[in-house]
Order: C-alpha cells, then structure tokens, then sequence
C-alpha cells in the first residue's frame, strides 16, 4: 500500500458531508526534552539537542460501525523540524468482526502460547516505532469458528509480511489453530522469504489443568545443518526444520501446582517474526529438551516455595555448529515471603551448566511498601567461584557481588521523589550507577519531571540488568534532563 495513499483517504473521508452528523474527538499530547551533560564539549553541561514533540490525534466515527483516526506530529530539535501524518487506521467492526486498514500502528498481535512465532516488535517493521502498513481483518464467535489475516508492506526496506491464523473452538476452554507466517525481502540467494506453518491446539483436562501443543515447519535460506542427521529423524520425518513443544499446566494436588513441557527446536528451524527462532536475537535453534516447574504454598503462611527446571541437548553454540553434542542444564529455586505490613522478601539460587562451565547466581531481594512510600533492596553475587584467583575463563568477569537500592517517596500529594542506584565489587575493579527523578503533577493531565543519570544502566530490574551486572566500566552519568509532559 502507497503511504500517500492512506492520507488522502482520510482528507476524503473528512471532506464528507457525514461529517455534520459524526462523532469527531480531538486529542492531543506534547512532550518537551531539555539535556544538559557535563560531558558535553567544549562547554560542560552545555544545553544539548533540545526536542519537542507535538501530536495531534482525529478520531471520527461517521457511523455507527466506522472509525478513522489518524495522527499529525511536529518533531523539532536543534538541527531541524519537521511536520508528517504519522499514525492511521480505517476501522469497520460488527459484533463478530473487524477489518482495518492501518499505517504506523502495531496491529500484529497473534496467540503462539508455547514456540511464541509471533512477537510485535520482530513484525512490526520497527525503527523507533512500528512502520509498516497494510491490512488487518479478524472474525469470532461465526460457528465457532475464528481467524486472522494480515498483509503488509515493510517501510524500512523493500518486502511484504504475510500473516494469518484460522481456528475452532470447541467448547469454552478448547480449540485447533492453523498459522502461516510470511516473510519476504525478494533479494539474495532463493528463497528470498522465510515461510513458517504451524499448528496449535489446547485441550482443558478439568480444574485448572490444560494440554497444550505446537508443531510449527519453517522454509529459509540459511542452512545450519546440511546433512541428514539421524536424531533429527522420525520415521521417514526429517525434524531438522520443524519446532515441537507439548505442555501440561498445572497439575494441582493439595498445595502442589506442577507444570511441565517437552520440546525440540531443529537446527534449521528459522522464524524472522520471533526473537526466539531469530538469528540475530536468541537463536534458540537445535534444542531437545524438557521443561520443569514447581510449586509448593505452604499452608496458613503466605511463603511459596518454587522449583524451576530445563535441560536440553544441542550442538549449537552461537553461531556455529559443533561436531559433538553438549548438554545445557538450568535450575532454578526460589522462597518468597509476605510478611505484615506491606513487607515481601525474595531469595533465589540459579544455576547455568553447559560445555564452558557452570554459573552460579544468588539473590536476595526484599520490598517494602505503604502509602508514603517503597523502598526496594538487592543483593546478588553472580559467577559465584569463576576466576576468584585471576582471570582463569576469559568470557566472564568472575564472581562479583551486586548491591541495588530503589527508593519512591511521595514528598508531597504532587512532588514524588524516585531513585535506585547500584554498586558492583568485582575481583578487578568496583563500579557503581545511579539515577534521580523528581515528577510534580499539580496540574491535571500535565507531569513535569527532572532527572539525573543515565536510566538504561538499571532499568532491568537494578542488579539483575545485564547492562549493569555485566560491564564493571558502568560509571554514573552527569547528565540532568527536563521533560515536560502534557495531554488533552
């Protein structure tokens, strides 16, 4: 579809005389983003790269089953300004349909409960935002029947995406899915798209028991193992580019929730949509293995206790394929308490065992939290025993112990103070990272916010950030932001 195209539809539905008997709202947001860095040269903390952003938000209803809406943004920074359509969709929906015509939107959501095929930010064409455009329609509920069909046009480079699930329902709880995913760039060696087929199913077995299972097939031109390989054989059943999970969850006895799956992920199963089957993401490929969990609440206490597990063979080690299998074993346990109070403590000890060596991780968490305020604590020592005498394995940093604090306090009904700051003690060298945030909201619908530091060393839950636990030159940044937030 033209991205010209989608705008002139608008001006033509917004030139019809309906529009005297629509429902038409206007919405609207600003955002303003002022950065001073000490790092900043030749003058510390000077002034840098001022944005402002401006949307407007149309949404028209000229009858009762029609919806448009499209959205007009004003980008502006110290090198340029410029004013685009941005978002659009065309809605028509009934009480068991929906067909959509969209740009710019993020309208790929689709069920894949076990292999996860589909995940939005692989399909959506994203380059700081969804990009693509294209067509949705979705049905439900028509003789127990449902569906899902999605064409689109990348934006960011020349291809399609096709996507769609068809399935029944049977009864409630139940029901048989049909996917076909479809991606196609037209350019390298054929074929010039990867293809993926599969099937889904989920049968209720009583309580909260279910059976869950997905096969999906993938075609791609990326080959990783060429030669027939007799453990990826059933029967005269080549599996080298099939996917295979089968899940049971939960079983439930007394105080016990037990949930379990079986899985094999072949060597030449690729799925661009997903970040599991994706090359350039966790390249989950040649896997067979199984998946464990438990869960034990102890009676009259508010304390679980739980056990997760996963094993599996592969001789996959990103990006190559070994000549001899290994085995990858995690495990993981956990006790989480609630106490009076507001208060809730969090140990855990996992375990990471494959042909390099085995990593040890420990945490220790505890939140405590009323009206006022929350205060979070961490502690964890990750690598425990790697190169605590010098660098005896070269792609860890070695055991180092991790301490986290997060702190939110509402100072006043509209001053709110947040915080977390995060210090590492390797066998090497220390580091540390913080960050501020002061957020007034006296006025309705506007935020006003002052910060200090550098937010992405920490947002993954502080100690357990990778950006953080795993680069000791982590150092905090002096950098103060204003952000001015207002809607309508």
């Amino acid at each position: 579809m033209n991205h010209r195209v989608l705008p002139l539809l608008w001006l033509l539905l917004a030139a019809s005389p309906v529009l005297e008997a629509s429902q038409v709202s206007l919405n609207g947001y600003y955002e303003g983003e002022f950065v001073a860095d000490k790092g900043r040269t030749p003058t510390p903390w000077n002034l840098w790269n001022p944005k402002n952003y401006f949307e407007l938000k149309f949404t028209i209803h000229p009858y009762s089953h029609l919806e448009a809406f499209t959205s007009l943004n004003l980008l502006s920074n110290a090198n340029d300004a410029r004013l685009y359509l941005n978002q659009f969709h065309l809605s028509l929906k009934t009480s068991r349909s929906e067909a959509l015509l969209f740009s710019r939107e993020d309208r790929f959501w689709m069920d894949s409960p076990l292999l996860h095929l589909i995940q939005t930010d692989r399909a959506r064409d994203d380059n700081w935002g969804p990009k693509a455009e294209g067509f949705r329609g979705d049905f439900w509920n028509l003789a127990g029947f449902f569906g899902t069909g999605i064409l689109y046009k990348f934006r960011t480079f020349r291809g399609e995406g096709y996507m769609a699930r068809l399935g029944r329902n049977f009864g409630p709880q139940n029901y048989l899915a049909w996917v076909y995913l479809k991606k196609d760039w037209h350019v390298g060696p054929p074929p010039t798209y990867n293809e993926v087929t599969a099937l889904q199913g989920q049968w209720h077995l009583g309580g909260a028991t279910y059976f869950r299972l997905e096969a999906a097939r993938s075609l791609h031109p990326q080959v990783r193992l060429a030669e027939p390989d007799p453990a990826w054989r059933l029967g005269s059943l080549d599996l080298r580019n099939w996917a295979v999970e089968a899940e049971i969850r939960y079983l439930t006895w007394h105080h016990f929730k037990l949930a379990g799956s079986v899985f094999a992920y072949g060597p030449n199963f690729t799925d661009e949509f997903s970040n599991r089957f994706n090359p350039s993401f966790d390249h989950e490929f040649d896997r067979r293995g199984f998946y464990a969990e438990a869960i034990y609440l102890l009676p009259y206490r508010a304390v679980n206790l739980i056990y997760k597990t996963r094993r599996f063979r592969t001789r996959y080690q990103h990006p190559v394929m070994l000549d001899h299998a290994y085995t990858t074993w995690w495990n993981y346990g956990e006790i989480y308490a609630e106490f009076i109070g507001g208060v809730n403590a969090k140990v855990s000890l996992d375990s990471w065992k494959d042909n390099l060596g085995t990593w040890n991780h420990f945490l220790f968490e505890v939140i405590g939290e009323n009206r006022a305020m929350r205060v979070k604590l961490q502690y964890m020592i990750k690598d425990i025993g790697v190169n605590t005498h010098g660098r005896e394995v070269e792609y860890s940093l070695g055991q180092r112990h991790l301490f986290g604090t997060e702190l939110r306090v509402n100072l006043t009904p509209s001053l709110q103070f947040y915080g977390r700051a995060a210090w590492g003690l390797g066998t090497f060298r220390t580091w540390e990272s913080v960050f501020f945030q002061l957020a007034y909201r006296r006025f309705q619908n506007t935020e006003v916010f002052l910060e200090y530091g550098e937010p992405g060393q920490t947002d993954g839950n502080l100690v357990q950030d990778w950006d953080f636990s795993d680069n000791p030159y982590v150092k905090p940044v002096d950098r103060l932001k204003v952000l001015v937030k207002f809607w309508f």
